[in-house]
């Protein structure tokens, strides 16, 4: 029933091409670039709050495959974190940290001003969209485990953005 399904949805989008009247070679393109973009397309990933006062829009990465992003040793991977100023924002501090076990270990981040890291954006207006985004180079010397990446960004009077990222170290 299932197969059925799929090889009628199949025929309905050969139809679909067919009525718009688009030569073989357009549908291709079309099929291409619907591909293309399919595989280009940053990944959501999987994240949980950890406190902050800003609410977290988005959290993605051009360099994960999967919701769970699996950083190979050696490599370099973009992590981004989109959310809305609480206040007005003027100084702010990233930190990473990953949890492993319950207990949070520091982890060198290359750009540790967080206006910096959001684009020298700073002022930051109250209510304005702002992406954070930092890069991450998984050593060759990390052990390969599961562990959860705590990434924030605080100002003297809290944490504006805490978030708990699941990552998995591989070989």
């Amino acid at each position: 029933q299932w197969y059925q399904r799929r090889v009628g949805e199949f025929q309905t989008f050969q139809h679909y091409f067919k009525q718009i009247n688009l030569s073989r070679r357009m549908r291709q393109f079309v099929v291409f670039a619907v591909v293309l973009v399919a595989l280009t397309s940053a990944v959501d990933l999987t994240h949980k709050s950890c406190g902050g006062s800003a609410a977290v829009t988005k959290v993605f990465s051009d360099d994960c495959s999967d919701a769970v992003c699996k950083l190979k040793k050696g490599s370099s991977y973009q992590i981004n974190i989109q959310f809305t100023a609480p206040t007005g924002l003027t100084k702010m501090k990233a930190s990473l940290a990953g949890v492993i076990a319950g207990i949070p270990v520091p982890f060198p981040l290359p750009e540790s001003d967080g206006c910096k890291a959001c684009g020298d954006a700073c002022p930051i207006a109250s209510g304005s969209s702002v992406t954070f985004s930092e890069s991450l180079k998984v050593e060759p010397s990390y052990p390969a485990i599961k562990l959860v990446s705590r990434w924030k960004l605080d100002t003297d009077s809290g944490h504006v953005v805490c978030v708990d990222i699941p990552v998995v170290i591989v070989s």
